[in-house]
């Protein structure tokens, strides 16, 4: 079965070898005149920015993390969180231990001063169960280097299978973050206000669902943790504010037509940023890591700062 890195690795191949065969014509061809003509001024300009492409592709943009500042108009909120600094990533796919990406991702969070740090599932990569181990004890670094005043909150991601054994879990809890599990927090924040956050499990039980909102005082506003940006129509029928959502990594390529053809990467209807359903809103967070192929173009990394306005 040819899967899909298999198939990008065909194209890069593909391209190396025509970008061989462009460079030896270019090469013959000012050997003979000493001068090169606008056909292969041409041919060489689309070598190097398919190489450049690349580069980029592969090696710059995966590292390369972006701060995005977003506004959201709520009223309720506003007066929930007003002062309080909300910052949100998504989908880490640790691999291989705290690289120079998760201690770039550290350094950031914390410059920011979150007084709320929310992580929106998928903390695990597609290890081997005997890599597990390891992973678990990065996780557990990562989540304990992050510094806020109020707390970190988190879901769970359809990577996220390691966590449903209760060891591991209470591992994690004790790293210093607070996974929901289709439940929900009165958050007791610096403003001497209390958030009302609730967090779905990334599941396909929805009636599991059903006891997420349960024990929340009518009439107050919530911010719904839900891995899946699919989720927007639940958290619209429950009456929630604000989702913040992940799982799509923003498609990883930011050329739509590209997503649109790829079943792994267009994975919802809703891939990234902010959406608008009336009293609902949903953010999307494009992730830090990649998954199925290891590349980033146009599309950035993100660590999302949101602010409240009325």
């Amino acid at each position: 079965m040819i899967t899909t890195i298999d198939r990008l690795n065909m194209v890069v191949g593909a391209f190396g070898v025509f970008s061989v065969l462009i460079l030896l014509f270019i090469a013959i061809s000012w050997y003979r005149k000493k001068k090169l003509s606008f056909f292969s001024i041409v041919l060489f300009l689309i070598v190097l920015a398919g190489s450049a492409a690349l580069v980029d592709a592969y090696w710059i943009e995966p590292n390369w993390l972006q701060t995005e500042q977003v506004v959201i108009h709520d009223p309720e909120l506003a007066h929930v969180l007003e002062g309080i600094r909300v910052v949100q990533i998504s989908d880490i796919h640790l691999q291989g231990g705290i690289g120079k990406r998760e201690k770039d991702l550290i350094a950031q969070v914390n410059a920011l001063k979150p007084d709320l740090l929310f992580i929106t599932g998928d903390f695990f990569s597609d290890k081997q169960k005997w890599e597990l181990e390891a992973e678990v004890t990065a996780l557990f670094e990562l989540i304990r280097s992050f510094k806020t005043t109020t707390g970190i909150f988190g879901v769970l991601g359809n990577y996220d299978n390691p966590l449903n054994d209760p060891a591991i879990m209470k591992e994690f809890k004790a790293a210093g973050i607070d996974i929901l599990v289709n439940e929900n927090r009165a958050v007791a924040l610096p403003n001497n206000k209390i958030l009302y956050l609730a967090g779905f499990h990334d599941s396909w039980n929805k009636r599991a669902r059903l006891k997420t909102f349960n024990g929340i005082p009518p009439g107050v506003p919530v911010v719904l943790l839900a891995h899946d940006p699919d989720n927007l129509g639940e958290a619209i029928a429950a009456g929630v504010n604000l989702v913040l959502a992940g799982h799509t990594h923003g498609g990883q390529i930011g050329i739509p037509f590209l997503v649109e053809k790829s079943k792994s990467a267009n994975k919802s209807s809703f891939m990234r940023g902010l959406f608008d359903a009336g009293k609902t809103k949903m953010y999307v967070n494009r992730g830090i890591a990649t998954t199925h192929i290891p590349i980033r173009f146009l599309n950035r990394p993100e660590i999302t700062v949101f602010t409240f306005k009325r």
